[in-house]
């Protein structure tokens, strides 16, 4: 016959094993990154509320991430490179006053006061906040990916094969047009540069040297814009 304190053994083992259980399931984990939802990746911003013929108040929206206790958002001017950051946000979503008529990248970092080095990043997003009585948006600054900026290169065969992406927020055809040289990457470029309809290019260098590069994006409505100027060197 089982007696009383058996049982009571039994129970006591039970509760023992759940608060372990529980003590398991309630320890912390990092923070995860967040996906992105407003404003959309490549397209012309359409949460924006205009608040003068300057600026629009522009609402990010992003997905709620696990053990996140707030986020940051950054939003970045792809033409004149300004900055701006939003801490402590604990919603998953802010607006802020934009300036009409550039382009723009964002992206959030998570948050955990448990984990003050674990910060992951979303991915990045670009949108075009458009100016008043701006029918058609200029082209997003292409990204330069081949070579990375200050990246050491060798040559094959005397030449190397600069590369990069192009997008236009809406769907316009565009050429591209190459700046490289050894000064400033504002220098007089070539015919053989120029009009280029692909996103890559062999080019003649020489080694033992440091070049700068930019490339010129123009849709088929005459908007254009300018990458940031990258530089790279070349060895023997």
């Amino acid at each position: 016959m089982i007696n009383s304190r058996s049982i009571l053994k039994g129970i006591f083992f039970i509760l023992a094993i759940t608060l372990m259980s529980c003590a398991e399931d309630a320890s912390p984990t990092p923070p995860k990154a967040v996906s992105l939802s407003l404003p959309s990746n490549g397209e012309n911003c359409n949460t924006g509320t205009s608040i003068s013929t300057a600026q629009s108040s522009v609402e990010f929206l992003w997905d709620e991430a696990s053990n996140a206790s707030s986020y940051v958002l950054t939003v970045t001017n792809l033409q004149t490179q300004a900055e701006i950051n939003r801490s402590g946000i604990t919603t998953n979503s802010i607006s802020v006053d934009l300036n009409k008529g550039y382009a723009y990248e964002w992206f959030v970092t998570s948050v955990s006061i448990g984990f003050p080095t674990d910060l992951p990043e979303s991915a990045t997003w670009r949108f075009y906040l458009q100016g008043d009585g701006e029918p058609n948006s200029a082209p997003f600054p292409a990204e330069l990916i081949s070579p990375a900026s200050g990246a050491v290169i060798s040559l094959s065969d005397g030449t190397y094969n600069l590369s990069w992406t192009g997008n236009d927020p809406d769907g316009d055809t565009m050429t591209y047009t190459l700046y490289l040289d050894k000064i400033d990457g504002f220098q007089t470029t070539t015919d053989a540069y120029s009009n280029l309809t692909t996103t890559s290019l062999d080019v003649e260098l020489e080694e033992d040297s440091i070049y700068y590069w930019r490339i010129y994006s123009e849709d088929d409505n005459g908007n254009s814009t300018s990458s940031q100027v990258r530089s790279f060197r070349v060895i023997e």
